[in-house]
């Protein structure tokens, strides 16, 4: 990973999108439920990933001399 930030702020951006998608299928679909859950279950893997880089990837610090 070349920045953990940007990659959060990514996944981030990913679970939003998803949390919209999953809302607005929910109420356009009313009698068809396995799309919504399709997506929010999606969604929910996208934001797991992203909790585990927060608290589980360390930060690299770059070395002296490293270039």
């Amino acid at each position: 990973m070349k920045n953990k930030q940007q990659v959060r702020s990514l996944l981030n951006a990913l679970f939003l999108l998803g949390f919209i998608a999953a809302f607005i299928v929910y109420f356009a679909l009313p009698d068809n439920r396995t799309p919504f859950l399709i997506i929010a279950a999606a969604s929910i893997v996208v934001k797991t990933a992203d909790y585990i880089i927060r608290f589980f990837v360390k930060d690299r610090k770059p070395k002296p001399f490293d270039d």
